[in-house]
């Protein structure tokens, strides 16, 4: 009797366990819907598409607003309307390579020089030791955003893939995460080496076709042709008047030129509707409509964390291939956003939930509503209440954009080194794989000129100038001199470029 006892209350406790059990089924939240709505409003943001894949299916496809701010602007249509996803490239390039890999020998562990033996870095042991497993890791030394300025001087997709063996790195290899977009051009290097075809046609070929991307290309090839792609903006907090004002960018020509450079980094166009098979193929670990377009092999790879990039008593972040892997109390949730001109976008994996989700905007200046839909869904679905991601976020984006009140230094009467007569500077200057600088004098004012550069050199103080860069701003130059003589001249572009040595 007492043996029956036991086995009916050992019954029961399964019996409530399996009630208290959420039924994770692919259905969306009723509320959700409504709460994408109220985050589009309240960033008063200008178009925005949303698509939530669940237990392989498409739950919830939507479109918010106008392609752009022009009076007869159509409406933002989730299946048509294409967005630049900026860095959420990342995740599909890396993908790219898993593909290649299926087909080629190359392997996550193998060094990049075996495959690419023109491949350089400014460290010779560096160079020898890169694995391709590290290249998009973001660890390489480089400070952030190393190179990012580098379009705009002239240089293009090939010249960064050179430029990485005269650029000195800030921190030692391997010890150091720093966001890098131009090592990205490494893996298109390996990728068109092996399919014999440019990164742009191979993404198409064997990424976009077999997931069926209809809607998807890359910026190269459509940026300033397709009828379908909403135009970039920026929201912007205005603290006098306590509001979000929108405005349209105004620098397609500026956004083609980085962009570009960067491709494998940041350049593919799409449409909500098909980041949906690209949600399902991740989802089910490389597979798409029966079909294996990656092998679960190479693909679980895709996700494994390499670098660390932030922790706390709730939650560590790593990067993985072009994937940031957050571990919470929560679950897992593995993320990226994109963010470029007048673009902003996130994609979002919750393997335990069996679920994706991808929000893309014409906004480009805060990822933060993605973020705040993202995780208010996630927190729907595990039944976590009282959140409110976007009124966090809000509150703190306007706490952030609102000018701090600064008391006034006191001025104190400064002597500034005068320079050494024009006649000194002028000349050129090389540098290898930079190539030949030149410093003349027009009408009494230097100019210097280097690549797609040209411009007045402004003097800040003794053989300090500076000179400015359309799209990208003004960098200080320095002249170095001995003995009344200028040897050479530098500039700052983050990390040291090193010195451009006078040579006539």
């Amino acid at each position: 009797m007492k043996r029956i006892l036991i086995t009916l209350l050992i019954a029961a406790a399964l019996l409530s366990l399996q009630s208290c059990k959420r039924d994770y089924t692919a259905q969306i939240p009723p509320q959700f819907g409504e709460y994408c709505q109220k985050t589009f409003d309240e960033w008063n943001l200008p178009g925005m598409a949303v698509v939530v894949v669940k237990d392989g299916r498409t739950v919830f496809l939507k479109g918010y607003g106008k392609t752009s701010l022009q009076p007869d602007a159509k409406p933002v249509d989730p299946e048509n309307t294409q967005f630049v996803i900026a860095s959420t490239t990342k995740a599909m390039t890396a993908a790219l390579l898993a593909i290649t890999m299926d087909k080629y020998d190359v392997k996550w562990g193998d060094t990049v020089v075996n495959h690419l033996p023109d491949f350089r870095l400014y460290d010779k042991w560096a160079t020898a030791n890169l694995l391709v497993k590290e290249v998009m890791t973001h660890k390489t030394g480089f400070k952030t955003y190393a190179m990012d300025d580098m379009p705009f001087f002239g240089y293009d997709r090939d010249d960064l893939y050179c430029l990485f063996s005269v650029l000195e790195p800030t921190y030692s290899f391997r010890t150091r995460y720093a966001y890098n977009n131009e090592m990205y051009t490494v893996i298109a290097k390996i990728i068109e080496k092996y399919n014999q075809e440019s990164w742009d046609d191979a993404i198409a070929k064997y990424l976009f076709e077999p997931l069926e991307m209809k809607h998807s290309t890359t910026g190269n090839k459509a940026f300033f042709s397709s009828p379908d792609l909403a135009l970039g903006c920026r929201v912007d907090y205005k603290s006098d008047v306590d509001s979000l004002v929108i405005s349209p960018r105004d620098d397609r020509e500026d956004a083609f030129t980085w962009l570009s450079a960067v491709a494998p980094a940041a350049f593919v166009m799409t449409t909500a509707s098909d980041m949906a098979n690209w949600l399902k193929m991740n989802l089910d670990h490389g597979e798409f409509n029966g079909k294996q377009v990656i092998s679960r092999k190479n693909h679980d790879y895709l996700f494994y964390p390499q670098t660390i990039t932030a922790y706390d008593s709730t939650r560590i972040c790593a990067y993985a291939q072009g994937w940031t892997i957050e571990q919470s109390t929560k679950c897992q949730y593995i993320r990226h956003t994109g963010l470029g001109y007048g673009y902003t976008s996130l994609v979002g994996l919750v393997p335990e939930l069996n679920m994706g989700i991808a929000i893309l905007t014409n906004n480009g200046k805060t990822s933060d509503p993605q973020a705040a839909i993202a995780r208010e869904l996630i927190d729907m679905y595990l039944g976590v209440k009282g959140s409110d991601w976007s009124e966090k976020y809000l509150a703190q984006f306007k706490e952030d954009s609102t000018p701090k009140e600064q008391s006034e230094p006191e001025k104190k009467e400064e002597i500034i080194p005068q320079p050494l007569k024009n006649g000194a500077y002028t000349g050129k200057y090389d540098k290898p794989v930079f190539g030949t600088a030149t410093v003349y004098e027009k009408g009494g004012v230097l100019y210097f000129k280097l690549n797609k550069v040209d411009s007045m050199l402004e003097h800040v103080s003794g053989n300090d100038f500076r000179f400015r860069v359309p799209g990208a701003g003004k960098f200080t130059l320095t002249f170095t001199v001995k003995e009344g003589r200028v040897q050479s001249l530098t500039f700052n572009i983050g990390d040291p470029i090193g010195e451009f040595h006078k040579i006539g």
